[in-house]
């Protein structure tokens, strides 16, 4: 079975989460890890991640193409006032997410903050994609 780019990334979940917390279970689940989802089909990587409260022009998302993973960095400021009371309240949220060589870090990557969730969009490198040879009736 060909290992899917899914199942990479969730292997690096789990050894980062072993490694740091002690633990031999991982909080992994399917495709979900403390907000973070990440699905694929033949072409493209999507990932979800939760940004509840954070504006869209204070999401940040860069590649690093020489360590091969995506960041993505935001944080809440909220400030509420009333006669009597003033609340201030922050949250930032990061997530670094490996990439592996099946990610094209040259194509166009597409990135949408709505509702409190930025949807990423990668795409795959064709090369490693599998080849479909037809066979020919002799």
């Amino acid at each position: 079975m060909r290992k899917t780019y899914l199942n990479h990334i969730l292997e690096d979940f789990d050894e980062f989460y072993n490694t740091f917390s002690g633990c031999c279970s991982s909080p992994c689940q399917k495709n979900t890890k403390d907000g973070l989802s990440i699905s694929e089909d033949e072409d493209r990587v999507y990932i979800d991640a939760e940004l509840p409260g954070v504006k869209s022009d204070e999401v940040e998302v860069e590649i690093d193409p020489k360590k091969r993973h995506l960041l993505l960095r935001g944080e809440n400021k909220q400030t509420r006032e009333n006669a009597k009371y003033h609340l201030k309240t922050t949250g930032s949220y990061s997530y670094v997410i490996p990439l592996s060589n099946e990610i094209d870090l040259e194509s166009k990557v597409d990135a949408v903050s709505k509702d409190g969730i930025l949807s990423i969009t990668l795409t795959k490198n064709r090369s490693h994609k599998p080849l479909r040879i037809d066979v020919n009736v002799a």
